[in-house]
């Protein structure tokens, strides 16, 4: 409506009146005027006076066959007569045919109103609507396609950014002390560079801590059984300082008991001696445990042999019991075998008072994987701040001996793939619990 309005304008600027009898620069009337500009802007014209009434139109056929009413709209005339308003736009109908329907006054060069300018729509309303439908349609696409593409941006950066923090949680996951723990490879100067320099300096403190740690354990472990070893080594060389020294006073004092005395201070001297043997025996058993000869070892066979090795143990009852489900075949050393069963007895008859009449149960039982041995006996228990130091190599309870029996007995059930462990209550006795596993779940 404004490029017709300037059309227009061009035309009738300096015309002071305008009737249905106009004519002027080659056109017969105003309605020959508004067809000309009809044909150039594709829509219909219509000029109304200023009392409402029709004065020219480019379809005059729509008015001829009463489809409009000649009078201008009540509602356009009165914006723009009554509430002096620049333009108005608004909805018209003719029958069911609904259309927009543009007004605005039109002025001379002096500001006099002439007329009121009209463009009905209806020609291509439906156009209209299909095209904001389009535009409205494509608007939402576009941000549709505009909103997915930036969820699409958004779920890869950030799974940019987090990678390489699922990589360090993941690698911290897997830290674990006294083993070889991975550095991470990152060579982006960042943030995340920076903890990934972090976790590899605390990759390489944690090695050199671990390896302090096992250089102490090793150490201490070495102090605690020179230190051991030293006191128990000490103890018959007392005695048999003393006894050489008797020999040399009584040798000057008394010739004639020289002999006498040498015979009995000699039996005291390999005594002492056979003792320090058999200290050297165990500790070298313990640091240095013989190659396994590793064979299929009937357990129930070799408990029947043991036990019977003890049956004339004087006031010891020995009781064995065998509940077996599947063959107790292990695989196992022989020798090691018969050591630990032998240990476990004679740690058990050790165990029971002198004033009580000791009974000891043996107990072979085999699951579906694994064979069971429980040596049960009636003797003192272990007192509870002992129990925390019964496997440890220079632990005893006994008065003599190394205490490295039982420290030899883990050793071996755990080299055959077993285990062993205790239930004990004091004054009522104690039940050693030794696992292996079967030689043919092994083999499956």
């Amino acid at each position: 409506i404004q490029s017709v309005y300037i059309e227009v304008l061009h035309k009738l600027e300096f015309e002071t009146d305008l009737s249905s009898g106009w004519q002027a620069g080659g056109y017969a009337s105003l309605d020959e005027l508004l067809k000309k500009f009809s044909n150039v802007f594709f829509t219909d014209i219509n000029l109304y006076d200023p009392q409402a009434e029709l004065l020219a139109t480019s379809r005059s056929e729509i008015f001829e066959n009463k489809l409009i009413c000649s009078r201008m709209h009540p509602a356009a005339f009165r914006e723009l007569a009554i509430r002096n308003s620049a333009e108005f736009v608004h909805e018209e109908n003719i029958g069911s045919l609904r259309y927009l329907s543009a007004y605005m006054p039109f002025r001379n060069s002096d500001n006099k109103l002439l007329a009121y300018l009209n463009l009905p729509y209806f020609t291509r309303q439906r156009v209209l609507t299909m095209e904001i439908t389009n535009l409205v349609v494509a608007f939402v696409n576009f941000y549709v396609l505009l909103i997915t593409i930036s969820i699409f941006i958004a779920v890869f950066v950030s799974s940019r950014i987090t990678q390489p923090l699922r990589m360090l949680q993941s690698k911290f996951g897997e830290i674990t002390f006294g083993k070889s723990n991975e550095k991470i490879q990152y060579d982006a100067r960042d943030e995340i560079g920076v903890l990934v320099s972090e976790y590899n300096h605390m990759v390489d403190e944690l090695a050199i801590s671990a390896e302090k740690l096992v250089r102490s354990e090793r150490e201490s472990a070495w102090r605690e059984m020179a230190k051991q070893i030293a006191h128990e080594i000490k103890n018959p060389l007392t005695p048999m300082k003393l006894s050489i020294q008797y020999l040399q006073r009584s040798s000057e004092e008394d010739p004639d008991k020289q002999k006498k005395n040498l015979k009995r201070i000699t039996r005291t001297l390999i005594e002492q001696i056979d003792h320090l043997s058999a200290i050297a025996t165990e500790f070298s058993n313990f640091a240095q445990m013989p190659r396994a000869n590793n064979e299929e070892v009937d357990l129930e066979e070799k408990i029947r042999k043991i036990s019977g090795l003890f049956l004339n143990t004087e006031q010891i009852e020995i009781d064995t019991s065998f509940d077996l489900v599947l063959p107790a075949i292990v695989f196992a050393d022989q020798e090691q075998i018969s050591r630990v069963f032998i240990n476990l007895l004679k740690n058990a008859i050790q165990s029971i008072p002198e004033d009580r009449e000791g009974k000891i149960a043996i107990r072979l039982e085999t699951d579906r994987d694994v064979a069971r041995v429980k040596v049960m006996d009636n003797g003192r228990g272990i007192p509870e701040e002992l129990r925390d130091k019964l496997f440890q190599p220079n632990f005893t309870t006994k008065s003599s001996g190394m205490g490295m029996g039982l420290a030899i007995v883990k050793n071996i059930i755990e080299n055959a793939g077993g285990s062993i462990l205790y239930k004990t209550e004091l004054g009522q006795g104690t039940t050693f619990i030794v696992e292996l596993p079967l030689y043919a779940d092994r083999q499956s």
